[in-house]
């Protein structure tokens, strides 16, 4: 189907291998939209957005450790299996977040918190799945059709949960993620693993040979990888700010009221998540490159924020703006890109940089985020989202430095030409 390569902006002989990575993905994406509608309506009812400090500071004390558990395993087993193992423990947490949410407010910080933690996972191993299914060049013309597919079965995602709700309750929408999840396994053996070229058993003569068992000792001898530790903090801020805004203004709502919203309004925004990523992402990293394009996220979370910070308070249409960027409009343009900065590291370092910055650095920084949070929230008015604008012009200024960081890291990346 060459037209249809062309639309998506694909090479000749390249449509197959996109389609079946799109397939797991977007089964990912379908189960990760009906959960979280769920779990966040159950979170807000039953708990309130001041609770969230409880959440990111559970999320980050049981994120380090299952990181580490996954880079023991990850560079050990192939990047199918751990993935099948991933969405059948995504599926065994919907099942325990549906009994734990009936616990009332403590049950559903739980929930949440476990959701948080596993979907967290999901996208940590993703990146080094995409990686090792596509070459890096062909992965920036991929990212965007296989994303978009994600976001097109989370706004059906979203469509089953503004439906079904109100007939089967949150309970029972749980459920029906579960299954979703389940289906996701057997699908991540689908896509066929690109075979290594030989050059991937020799490392380069300019990429010292550490003997890394944790990712502190790659830190020190990469520029790049403190570039996006960095960043990574200061979107974590960021993003908990934004977090807080919307959900400050949807738990006011009652369950039975907020999470068909929610599912209505995930279907929305993924639908012009889409768009966007069909017609804009892969346009913007052809033409400006992954740091750049890195950028303009970085950009839109200020703008939000501004926007939260001079709005009047309680304004649904800007909660939903702010949730957009903290959300959907990540998936569209942070998301596909992140992975593509870890293609300048060599061959197992791949997957410690990855397990180091999502699962030692964003906890981390989760930690930092809830005690800030929790100190604002009960500050005076307007202090989370005056922090939160002073954070994203923070995050613009490091989105800079980690391009720069990328730039200097691919060039000293052996060439394609280098090919043994």
């Amino acid at each position: 189907m060459p037209s249809l390569s062309r639309l998506l902006g694909l090479r000749e002989g390249e449509l197959p291998g996109v389609a079946r990575l799109a397939l797991v993905y977007g089964g990912i994406g379908g189960a990760t939209a009906i959960a979280d509608a769920l779990v966040q309506a159950a979170f807000l009812a039953r708990a309130g957005a001041e609770a969230l400090p409880w959440v990111l500071g559970t999320r980050a004390l049981l994120s380090p450790a299952l990181a580490w558990l996954y880079a023991r395993v990850a560079h050990r087993q192939s990047s199918r299996g751990v993935l099948a193992v991933l969405a059948v423990l995504a599926a065994a947490t919907s099942v325990g977040a549906r009994y734990a949410i009936e616990a009332g407010a403590v049950g559903a910080i739980g929930a949440y918190a476990a959701h948080e933690v596993i979907t967290g996972l999901l996208a940590l191993h993703w990146g080094v799945y995409l990686l090792d299914h596509v070459e890096h060049d062909a992965a920036r013309r991929a990212v965007a059709p296989i994303y978009a597919a994600a976001r097109g079965t989370a706004a059906l995602g979203g469509v089953a949960v503004g439906l079904l709700v109100p007939t089967f309750s949150v309970g029972g929408g749980l459920w029906i993620a579960a299954a979703a999840f389940l289906v996701v396994a057997p699908c991540a053996f689908v896509p066929e693993r690109r075979p290594e070229p030989e050059r991937a058993s020799v490392r380069p003569p300019d990429v010292p040979s550490l003997p890394l068992r944790r990712g502190w000792a790659l830190l020190r001898s990469s520029k790049l990888l403190v570039a996006i530790a960095v960043a990574t903090v200061v979107m974590v801020v960021v993003r908990v700010t934004l977090r807080y805004g919307h959900q400050a203004v949807l738990d006011a709502y009652p369950e039975e009221v907020l999470a068909p919203l929610l599912g209505w309004y995930v279907a929305g925004a993924n639908v012009l998540s889409v768009v966007l990523q069909l017609g804009l992402t892969s346009r913007l990293l052809e033409r400006l490159g992954v740091g750049a394009t890195n950028l303009l996220y970085a950009w839109a979370t200020l703008i939000t924020q501004v926007l939260l910070l001079v709005s009047r308070q309680g304004s649904l249409v800007v909660a939903f703006g702010a949730r957009f960027a903290e959300g959907e409009l990540k998936h569209a343009l942070k998301t596909p890109v992140s992975p593509l900065f870890y293609e300048a590291f060599w061959g197992a370092d791949r997957v410690r940089a990855r397990a180091f910055v999502l699962g030692v650095v964003s906890p981390i920084a989760q930690v930092v985020a809830a005690g800030t949070l929790g100190l604002l929230v009960a500050g005076p008015e307007g202090s989370v989202a005056w922090a939160g604008t002073c954070a994203a012009v923070i995050y613009v200024a490091a989105s800079f430095v980690q391009s720069r960081a990328h730039r200097q890291a691919m060039v000293r990346l052996p060439s394609k030409s280098a090919k043994l």
